[in-house]
Order: structure tokens, then sequence, then C-alpha cells
């Protein structure tokens, strides 16, 4: 797999799991708007992630972890819910 795809992975990676770190920070001092970007700029890297490792010439194991983190992570935004 070329070099820029995998930093690609890693950078989305990261990505997702410092705007979750940030959900739970604002979730806490009440800032439901920036809730709601972390939300969606998260759901729009997973989905990018997805897009990226489907169409990468990577190995049975690397795919694995990318679909682990990917469904761990889906996982995660279903359970960081608004209060209504």
């Amino acid at each position: 797999m070329r070099r820029d795809v995998r930093q690609d992975i890693k950078t989305l990676q990261v990505e997702i799991i410092n705007d979750e770190s940030k959900i739970i920070e604002y979730m806490h001092q009440g800032q439901y708007d920036l809730v709601k970007k972390c939300l969606s700029r998260i759901e729009s890297d997973l989905k990018y992630l997805s897009i990226i490792a489907n169409g990468a010439p990577i190995d049975k194991s690397e795919d694995r972890k990318i679909m682990d983190f990917l469904r761990v992570h889906y996982e995660n935004i279903r359970n960081l819910s608004l209060p209504i």
C-alpha cells in the first residue's frame, strides 16, 4: 500500500479519536452545538475512512484492524447522544 494512503488512514483515525474526546468535554460544558459539529465530522471521517480502506490494497490483518476501528467508533457515536 502506498505510504500516503497509510498516512491518510492513520490521520483519520487520530482525528476521530480526538473528536470523540472533544465531544465528552463539550458535553460536560453544555456546548451541544459543538457536540453536533464533532459528531457530524466523526461520521464524515468514518465514511471517508471506510471508502479509503475498501479501495486500498491492504492485507487481511490491516483490513481487519480498520474494520474493527470502524465498528468500535460507529458504536461510540451511536452511544454519544445528546440530551433532548
